[in-house]
């Protein structure tokens, strides 16, 4: 050996180390970018879809036509995947606080509630069948949960 690389497309160490907090900048980037995107469409048309449910659309509609994602992106998504839970916890602990709520009011907040999350369950169960069903075929095994 020469000191030179060979054909082998692993980074060195440092370089690795260099670009991992790019990647996770240009992945927040990205984040930030369409939820600014989002928002900007939804002051701009005044429409009654809120900016960042706008801003993940045009994010998921970006990804199915790269066909794929970009690590840094799926890095950080990660990590925000992890701490969801405590993101949301605040909004529905405070739920509990309302106290000038009817009772129809109730009821009907825990209708919505049970109904979104059957149909969290049942997305959830379609999703995770369909891709149990995607690793089994390119496994070339016979993977079927019914």
């Amino acid at each position: 050996m020469c000191g030179r690389r060979s054909a082998n497309t692993e980074p060195l160490p440092a370089m690795a180390l260099a670009t991992k907090p790019l990647r996770w900048l240009v992945g927040a980037g990205l984040l930030l970018a369409f939820d600014l995107a989002g928002r900007s469409l939804s002051a701009a048309f005044a429409l009654p879809v809120p900016g960042p449910v706008l801003g993940m659309l045009l994010l998921l509609l970006s990804l199915m036509l790269y066909g794929g994602v970009p690590r840094g992106l799926a890095e950080v998504a990660g990590q925000l995947l992890r701490f969801l839970v405590l993101i949301l916890l605040p909004a529905t602990v405070g739920i509990y606080f309302l106290r000038d709520l009817s009772g129809g009011d109730w009821v009907a907040l825990v209708i919505a509630m049970v109904v979104g999350t059957l149909i969290s369950f049942t997305l959830t169960g379609i999703l995770l069948n369909r891709l149990i069903r995607r690793v089994g075929d390119t496994q070339g095994e016979n993977i079927r949960v019914d």
